[in-house]
């Protein structure tokens, strides 16, 4: 198991225990970094990662280019993704509630 350590919306430090291959996916997908052997730390709060992939995209929806606001994962949370910057785009809130839990080429093949 490894620890990994971070810091709520409000400031608080938390941690858990997770498993290796997630703690390497974590790394290789740029949501945390390595601290020592056995801890990582999670680069974002949940506020300051919604900001980061809403800046990034420059509020423009991944899907149709219209103005988003929205976070979505590419490789949805129900089929194994992660909420990492590799994994999220922006989306408006139509094409976020319209792909669900489909895979981008599902989505964009309707």
């Amino acid at each position: 198991m490894i620890l990994m350590r971070g810091y709520s919306d409000k400031g608080r430090r938390w941690h858990q225990e997770i498993d290796l291959d997630l703690a390497v996916t974590l790394v290789r997908e740029q949501a945390a970094v390595v601290v020592n052997r056995r801890t990582i730390r999670r680069l974002y709060s949940n506020k300051d990662f919604r900001r980061y992939i809403l800046t990034r995209d420059r509020y423009t929806c991944h899907f149709c280019g219209l103005y988003g606001d929205t976070i979505d994962h590419l490789l949805p949370r129900a089929k194994g993704g992660h909420t990492t910057p590799m994994n999220c785009v922006c989306a408006c809130n139509l094409c976020n509630q319209a792909k669900a839990d489909q895979y981008v080429d599902e989505f964009m093949g309707n």
